[in-house]
C-alpha cells in the first residue's frame, strides 16, 4: 500500500488516542446516536420524523427532544407502539416508555425584525400611471386602486377610502 493512504486512517486514530478514553466514549456515542436517528426516523410518521430527536437510550428509556408541546403530547399519545417497534428492532436494548422534552429555546436566534413601516406620499408617479393605462384585466383595476391611494396619501386628509365612503354614504 501507498504510504499516503495509510496515513489519514492512523493519523485519525492518533488523534483519537490522545483525546483520551471520555472523549473517545462520547465520539463513539455520538456515530451510534447518528446511526440510531435514521432507526428512530423509521418508527414515526413523517411529521413527527422532522420535529422530533433522539437523545438518548438506556435503563428502559428513550430520551427524546420535541419541537414543541404539540409534539409532546403526539408522543405521549403514540409511546406504546413507538415502544413496540424499539423493542422488535433492538431486543436487547428494550425501552418500556419515552422521556420527552421540548427542545431549548435559544435566545441567540432572534425573532424576525418587523420591518419599519415606510411613509408613503403622494402622488403616485407617472410611470405607474403609465403602467395601469397599458394594461388589461384585473391587474388594471388593481393598478388605479393603487393610485388613487397614493393620490390620497398625498394630500392632507389621511382618511381612507373606506372612512371618505362612510362620510358619503352619511351625507
Amino acid at each position: 500500500m501507498p504510504e499516503g493512504s495509510t496515513k489519514p486512517a492512523r493519523t485519525k486514530r492518533h488523534a483519537r488516542d490522545q483525546l483520551g478514553p471520555t472523549l473517545a466514549a462520547l465520539f463513539r456515542h455520538g456515530q451510534e446516536l447518528q446511526a440510531r436517528q435514521q432507526d428512530w426516523n423509521a418508527l414515526l410518521s413523517l411529521e413527527a420524523q422532522e420535529r422530533t430527536w433522539l437523545v438518548d437510550w438506556h435503563g428502559g428509556v428513550l430520551q427524546v427532544l420535541v419541537e414543541s408541546g404539540v409534539w409532546l403530547s403526539w408522543i405521549r399519545r403514540h409511546q406504546k407502539q413507538i415502544c413496540q417497534r424499539w423493542n422488535a428492532r433492538y431486543p436487547e436494548q428494550r425501552v418500556e416508555r419515552i422521556e420527552a422534552s421540548v427542545r431549548p429555546w435559544h435566545p441567540r436566534v432572534a425573532a424576525p425584525r418587523v420591518p419599519a413601516s415606510t411613509a408613503i406620499t403622494g402622488p403616485a408617479p407617472a410611470a405607474l400611471r403609465e403602467l395601469a393605462a397599458t394594461t388589461e384585466g384585473p391587474l388594471r383595476g388593481a393598478l388605479e386602486r393603487l393610485i388613487r391611494t397614493l393620490d390620497q396619501a398625498g394630500t392632507d386628509t389621511k382618511d381612507s377610502t373606506k372612512e371618505k365612503g362612510a362620510r358619503s354614504g352619511a351625507a
